[in-house]
């Protein structure tokens, strides 16, 4: 499953979910930050993000715009990978391109230490896509 999300952003078509907060309070001054993968909420299960020991995966929002996201894949030899794009903040939206590729996620839960995205993805291989919650941490 960790590697069903280890893109979150980038190697899911992640698409706006259908349902709205928009009582969510959205400033780019919250999300420019690095988050760390901490959880996903699907189908009233809540699955830990399998971090390997050596460090975490992560995604960073820079203030000029640009998105890293930053991947172990293994510990021993140390093998990492990473993608880089843009993102802007569209409303509650966060829209990532790289590549040529645009994903989209929208924010229901934003605050100093705790990011929410909400995207459609077919999170148990039923061939069906569910909305699931991609949740982060900042430390």
């Amino acid at each position: 499953m960790k590697k069903l999300f280890l893109f979150a952003l980038a190697s899911i078509a992640m698409l706006s979910s259908c349902s709205s907060d928009d009582s969510v309070k959205v400033t780019e001054d919250k999300l420019t930050k690095k988050w760390y993968y901490k959880s996903y909420q699907a189908n009233g299960d809540t699955d830990a993000y399998d971090h390997l020991p050596c460090a975490k995966d992560y995604v960073e929002f820079l203030p000029n715009g640009s998105y890293t996201e930053f991947y172990i894949n293994d510990c021993t030899p140390l093998e990492t990978g990473s993608s880089t794009g843009s993102w802007v903040l569209e409303g509650n939206t966060v829209a990532v391109a790289i590549d040529g590729e645009n994903y989209n996620g929208k924010i229901t839960k934003l605050s100093d230490t705790q990011l929410q995205l909400t995207i459609r993805a077919d999170y148990d291989d039923d061939g069906d896509e569910e909305n699931v919650k991609v949740n982060f941490t900042n430390n």
